[in-house]
């Protein structure tokens, strides 16, 4: 609202805001360089203000109708072996270890990690507790609560982590007993994404011989991919990442569930092979066919 909403319309009256202007609005966030999901947002934000001011009488209608967004095509998670993460969380700076291990082995956010306290991780229960995280807005940090009601959760962590975060906590503890992240940078202050990403991240994943355009956030996905392979189903996968909807968890990962198509058509095979055993034939008998057997 501060930086991209006012700086356009908050000087407006709001009857002289037109579908042209918000059009001409959308198209400057465009040529701005915005990500495509960036701008639905933005322009999202923009239309509930004018839905409440219909509502309240002060238009007509709202102005934010049949204006084109840009397509929110998002390249596909670069997908890596659990090799490549260990190799990563070998070459990367050692205060940085338990980063990528936490990260890949939990399925934590980006700022979910940056915004993590000491006293939110239970090392007997093996629990950690996301009550907030770190955001970074046009270079300024705060903390704020998780980014939805689901990804507020108690979230569990293998046994191994309980050294790795231990060990890290105790060599890299926050010199800030108040704020006490887990996670800081080399002096102690809270973690800036970009920083990170130019300098420690991307020579790592270049040094491990990781995939080339790895991200951090491909972690999570790492997570998720190896959750797969080891048999979850989708509603364990979702409700590990904390996905609000089950959609969600198909609609990123679906492709990765092995035989889903062959396992469903064999289901129906055996429904429809079912179907016929139980017609009974001319002389009385019953028709026996054994699943996914073809009928004769």
């Amino acid at each position: 609202m501060r930086t991209r909403v006012l700086p356009a319309f908050g000087s407006r009256q709001l009857a002289h805001i037109t579908t042209t202007d918000i059009k001409a609005w959308v198209a400057a966030l465009e040529a701005a360089g915005l990500a495509p999901m960036t701008i639905r947002k933005c322009y999202q934000l923009l239309g509930r203000v004018l839905d409440e001011a219909a509502d309240a009488g002060f238009i007509a209608a709202s102005p934010c109708r049949r204006v084109q967004l840009p397509s929110d095509v998002r390249a596909e998670p670069v997908l890596l072996a659990p090799e490549h993460v260990s190799a990563i969380a070998e070459r990367i700076e050692p205060r940085y270890r338990g980063l990528v291990l936490t990260a890949a082995y939990t399925g934590l956010r980006w700022g979910e990690l940056t915004g993590l306290r000491v006293r939110r991780v239970d090392f007997l229960r093996r629990r950690i507790d996301v009550a907030e995280v770190l955001v970074e807005v046009d270079g300024e940090l705060s903390f704020g609560p998780p980014k939805t009601r689901t990804s507020r959760a108690q979230v569990s962590f293998p046994p191994f982590l309980t050294d790795e975060l231990g060990a890290h906590v105790a060599a890299f503890s926050d010199p800030d007993a108040q704020r006490g992240l887990v996670f800081t940078s080399d002096d102690g202050t809270p973690l800036r994404r970009s920083n990170f990403r130019r300098r420690v991240w991307m020579p790592a994943v270049a040094a491990a011989g990781a995939p080339a355009g790895a991200r951090f956030h491909d972690l999570r996905h790492a997570c998720a991919s190896w959750l797969i392979h080891a048999g979850a189903n989708p509603l364990e996968v979702a409700a590990k990442l904390r996905h609000a909807r089950v959609t969600t968890t198909l609609a990123t990962y679906g492709h990765l569930f092995p035989g889903t198509d062959d396992r469903l058509d064999a289901s129906l095979a055996d429904t429809y092979a079912e179907s016929l055993a139980a017609q009974p034939r001319p002389n009385g008998a019953v028709t026996r066919i054994s699943g996914g057997a073809n009928p004769r």
